[in-house]
């Protein structure tokens, strides 16, 4: 089997989890003796070929305005123009025929399209190659690809995501298979009107590997402290102002709050100024097998529907508790009273309810480590979960057969 990821990152260059994810999924396939090869868009102008780790990478020079992935803040009339390029961009075309004809994938797989926009699913389709699309954000429903604004999770589409958007319903009709990396994705653009009648629409959770040599055989050491943990980027979106301001309504003496993580300048100091309490803790850039083993709960707070929240399987391969909120695909994978336990961001004065109560559970939690790392089993099999793409994958080609 001959397969092209399409995606608009690919390692080195990294956006998010899909990149992650993908480089895994990419690798899994050329070690199982695929034939595997890679369409990106990279920082250069043409197309490039580069290698990584054995696999073949073309890299597109993007043709609009500039390369989202720089960090260089953009004026918001440059950044409007872009995404409306980027609604259907057809310069980008060429490069997915060139690599089409030059390599004759059995099936293209697509991964985040930004970038490329859903141009490439027409030109897939004209050259008579199975595509499946996987949902790693909600890029095809929102121009921000996280349906959320000042107030909280969008219930249903702005009126600038209907304008820029107008088409991708319809289009992704055209498609042979469509992944959601979590119940929730898949339901959220059905109940939008997108992937109608596409032959295969399933779920495929993501998955994380971990080296067992740096998972911790012990928990924390009780040293009469409770330390709580938050792990990701420093957006509002994530929860974290949330979190602070029920730490310090309700946090004991011996309670103590670790952050890592980074966002941008301005809004790490004004989280550090205002929540400037010896118990809390801003470490900046942590690795997980750094952070997990200090801290005994791990807290995601996210205000936003979260497509999966790789954060969680990742603390429970710690064997860590997760206290989560109710958004996006998190729910999937927090068992109440076996690995974590669940909050209403919408409720008051719940995220406080359940910070206590886990605090009141910590011994309970720290001798049921084996529990909680069992149940993240099926985020960490590599096997099972390569096994479910070339079943799905096997499938797509037969029926178009």
């Amino acid at each position: 089997m001959k397969i092209l990821f399409l995606s608009a990152f690919y390692p080195p260059d990294i956006g998010g989890g899909a990149e992650i994810t993908l480089k895994t999924l990419a690798d899994c396939f050329y070690n199982q003796g695929h034939n595997v090869v890679v369409l990106s868009i990279g920082s250069g102008k043409g197309l490039h070929i580069d290698n990584v780790d054995g696999i073949k990478v073309y890299r597109a020079g993007i043709k609009n305005l500039y390369f989202h992935l720089q960090q260089r803040k953009r004026s918001a009339i440059n950044r409007l123009f872009w995404h409306v390029l980027d609604m259907y961009n057809p310069f980008m075309n060429d490069y997915i025929h060139d690599v089409l004809e030059e390599e004759k994938p059995d099936l293209v797989s697509c991964h985040n399209i930004t970038g490329w926009s859903i141009a490439a699913w027409d030109v897939i389709a004209d050259h008579d190659i199975p595509v499946v699309q996987v949902l790693h954000d909600l890029y095809l429903i929102c121009v921000k690809s996280t349906m959320f604004n000042d107030s909280g999770p969008c219930e249903r589409q702005c009126a600038l995501c209907r304008i820029m958007r107008f088409r991708h319903a319809t289009r992704s009709m055209r498609l042979d298979g469509v992944v959601g990396i979590s119940n929730f994705m898949l339901q959220r653009f059905s109940d939008s009107g997108y992937f109608q009648h596409v032959p295969f629409r399933e779920v495929i959770y993501n998955t994380r590997h971990f080296s067992r040599n740096i998972l911790p055989d012990s928990a924390r050491q009780d040293d009469g402290t409770i330390v709580f943990g938050f792990i990701g980027s420093l957006v509002p979106s994530k929860g974290i102002e949330r979190l602070l301001q029920a730490f310090m309504k309700i946090g004991r003496s011996n309670w103590r709050l670790h952050i890592a993580g980074k966002g941008k300048k301005e809004y790490t100091e004004k989280l550090m100024g205002m929540w400037n309490d010896s118990r809390i803790t801003f470490l900046g850039y942590s690795s997980q097998e750094a952070f997990f083993p200090t801290i005994d709960l791990c807290v995601v707070p996210s205000l936003w529907n979260e497509p999966l929240g790789m954060v969680v399987p990742e603390a429970f391969m710690f064997g860590l508790p997760v206290l989560g909120s109710v958004r996006g695909g998190i729910p999937e994978m927090i068992k109440d009273g076996i690995n974590g336990q669940l909050f209403d961001p919408d409720i008051p004065g719940d995220l406080e309810s359940a910070l206590t109560d886990m605090a009141g559970k910590v011994a309970y939690w720290r001798r049921n480590r084996s529990a909680i790392i069992n149940s993240a089993s099926v985020f960490g099999d590599t096997t099972g979960w390569v096994a479910q793409w070339e079943s799905l994958y096997s499938r797509v080609l037969a029926h178009r057969q």
